[in-house]
C-alpha cells in the first residue's frame, strides 16, 4: 500500500492494509482489493507465476545466466536513464 488504508478479501476472510503494508497472497488463494471509503489508495501489486524450476527434483532447471546487453541496447539503456521517465525505456527489450 503506497498511500492510503486498503482492504482486500482473501478467501473468507478480509484484511485491512495501512500504509506501506504488505500482505503475500499465495496463488491457490482468491483475493481481491477494495476501497470502501472516501479517500483514494494507491495499491502496488506485484504478480509472478509460481517458478516449478526451483522445486526440488525438477526436470528442468532455470537458465540464470546474465543477458549481456549489445553495444545498441547498452547506449538505449543510458539515454532512458538519463533523460527521465521508465516509460521510455519499454522499447528497449
Amino acid at each position: 500500500m503506497l498511500e492510503g488504508v486498503g482492504h482486500l478479501r482473501v478467501d473468507d476472510g478480509t484484511l485491512t492494509a495501512p500504509k506501506y503494508g504488505r500482505v503475500l497472497v499465495e496463488p491457490d488463494q482468491l483475493r481481491q482489493v477494495f476501497n470502501d471509503t472516501d479517500p483514494e489508495v494507491l495499491w502496488l501489486i506485484v504478480g509472478a507465476p509460481e517458478e516449478l524450476e526451483f522445486l526440488p527434483g525438477a526436470k528442468t532447471k532455470p537458465d540464470l545466466a546474465a543477458k549481456r546487453l549489445s553495444e545498441q541496447e547498452n547506449a538505449q539503456w543510458s539515454a532512458a536513464v538519463s533523460s527521465g521517465p521508465a516509460a521510455e525505456m519499454s522499447n528497449i527489450w
